[in-house]
């Protein structure tokens, strides 16, 4: 039997709506099913035990402290042949930063990579960040046989610059420095402060720790980095405590009665 014309044309027609019924019940069922899995998963993360949320105290700031480590970018400072003090001091500051965040100080230093700073800017950092306690750390240098570590304070000579510097000088000379002597001023000039200094309107001092140009004073320096940079953080907590905690014992102070209490 032959079909006509029109006949194909409504046979192909009804295959064609067939088709696209299929299509449709296929998307229907495929939504369906997105929507059945977005709801589980919604219940899944409403109803999940929740993990207790991870309770940290935020211990309070101490103080602020100010670390200038000397020198640094095209200012090296003392050297000795390789070695310059511009990066010893950098590696000695950040050690001495570490301490003190331990002892629950905020820190700020001059710099924190090789990089030059002015020196007068040193102290206006320093006054900017309300530092309570500032140190610029140094190292010296002699043509003669110089060792050991000393300080300077500023020229007003203030009793709570020289406790900071004396506590640190005799801090370093407990970790194996040959110890030296505070001065108020300049090496040459009492009446003249170092740059580094001169305007900071807290307690602080320069401390020169050991000589470059002596052998053993960088055998010191070296092999003795973290002791070091530790004894100037004890110092500096020492001081702190005495100035602005006069009511908390300090180490030095409870040393002194365990000694006592045991003789």
């Amino acid at each position: 039997m032959q079909l006509t014309d029109e006949e194909i044309r409504s046979i192909l027609k009804r295959e064609k709506l067939k088709k696209r019924r299929k299509q449709q019940t296929r998307r229907r069922l495929f939504l369906i099913l997105l929507l059945i899995i977005a709801i589980i998963v919604a219940a899944f993360i409403k109803f999940r035990p929740q993990p207790e949320p991870l309770v940290t105290e935020e211990q309070p700031v101490r103080g602020v402290i100010f670390i200038d480590p000397g020198h640094g970018g095209d200012d090296p400072g003392s050297d000795n042949g390789a070695r310059y003090e511009k990066e010893d001091v950098l590696k000695l500051g950040l050690a001495v930063r570490t301490y003190l965040e331990g002892k629950g100080f905020e820190v700020h230093m001059s710099r924190i990579s090789d990089e030059s700073v002015d020196r007068e800017l040193r102290a206006q950092m320093a006054n900017e960040c309300n530092a309570q306690l500032m140190v610029s750390i140094h190292r010296n240098k002699a043509d003669g046989k110089g060792e050991g570590v000393e300080a300077f304070i500023p020229k007003t000579d203030s009793e709570e610059s020289r406790l900071l510097a004396v506590n640190i000088v005799k801090a370093l000379a407990e970790a194996g420095f040959a110890e030296r002597t505070v001065r108020a001023g300049t090496l040459n000039d009492p009446a003249v402060d170092y740059p580094e200094i001169a305007a900071t309107t807290m307690p602080s001092c320069l401390v020169e720790v050991g000589f470059i140009s002596n052998m053993d004073d960088n055998k010191r320096f070296d092999n003795n980095l973290d002791q070091n940079a530790q004894a100037i953080a004890d110092a500096v907590d020492n001081t702190f405590r005495t100035i602005y905690e006069p009511g908390v014992e300090t180490d030095e102070q409870a040393q002194e009665e365990e000694s006592q209490a045991k003789g």
